[in-house]
């Protein structure tokens, strides 16, 4: 599966592969004992969060059609898409990206807005909505995250046929950059990573990074897509060393609030506090 990570804003899944984990720990620590409320399966794969009543964020990659009017399920009930609104900078690359040497893509990747908002037609009232990471000192921070993608380890790299089980998985990273808007995560080696190390991978779009601040948690950014070096055709995803890139929540909560307040008609405060 040399270049499926090239396909996102194209229609598929771009960015992200797996949770590849640590090839040291066992695969049974990784699973997640239960799904967070706030955590939404989108149509077809990938993930999507609660961030008020009735307002979902997600990756903008991931709106492949016209979602108005269908069912999307919330912590066990369905609920109606009202309207999608995608980040006017959420651009594809053209095709002449998808070949040859890797850095034309990621400046494009790094110019784009990879974010949209779901309105549902009513509030959900039996969860409560994740709270947004309101301060850029993201860097150097710890972050838990979900995703239902396929997995690997860091010596053999992401196996793509396991991303069918559509297991959730949960994993532990620490922010090695927040510039601009995203975040970036690095799977290190066992020598210096965390317990749970691990990368986001193909079926984890969208799913949620997660900062505990004060027993509470946060929304800091969504899976998004990994970083190539080199030769395109010959990239190998999951192997120690590998970094990915995430929507940073932080950098959008302007335009989060604006979206949610001129679809409103009431201003709705989405800080951390």
């Amino acid at each position: 599966m040399k270049n499926i990570v090239l396909l996102a804003f194209l229609g598929m899944s771009l960015p992200s592969w797996s949770i590849v984990q640590r090839h040291d720990v066992a695969n049974e620590r990784y699973l997640a004992q239960s799904a967070p409320d706030y955590l939404i399966d989108m149509p077809g794969e990938g993930h999507g969060s609660l961030i008020k009543p009735n307002w979902i964020v997600t990756v903008a990659h991931l709106i492949f059609s016209d979602y108005t009017g269908r069912k999307i399920t919330v912590a066990g009930k369905q609920f109606t898409i009202e309207q999608v609104i995608i980040h006017p900078s959420a651009h594809k690359p053209n095709q002449a990206l998808l070949k040859g040497d890797a850095q034309p893509l990621m400046d494009f990747m790094k110019s784009t807005s990879d974010i949209a908002l779901i309105k549902l037609t009513e509030n959900v009232t039996h969860v409560k909505p994740i709270a947004l990471y309101a301060t850029s000192d993201e860097a150097g921070k710890t972050i838990t995250a979900f995703g239902r993608g396929s997995t690997g380890n860091g010596i053999d790299g992401s196996v793509f046929e396991t991303k069918r089980e559509k297991v959730l998985r949960t994993m532990e990273n620490i922010v090695d950059v927040a510039q601009g808007n995203w975040l970036s995560i690095r799977l290190d080696n066992t020598d210096k990573g965390l317990s749970l190390e691990g990368i986001d991978g193909s079926g984890d779009s969208g799913g949620p990074l997660i900062i505990t601040k004060h027993n509470r948690q946060y929304l800091a950014g969504m899976f998004s897509w990994d970083y190539v070096e080199g030769d395109l055709q010959s990239f190998k995803h999951g192997l120690y060393g590998g970094k990915s890139y995430q929507v940073r929540i932080s950098a959008y909560l302007d335009w989060i609030n604006q979206q949610i307040f001129s679809h409103s008609d009431v201003l709705i405060n989405l800080s951390s506090e």
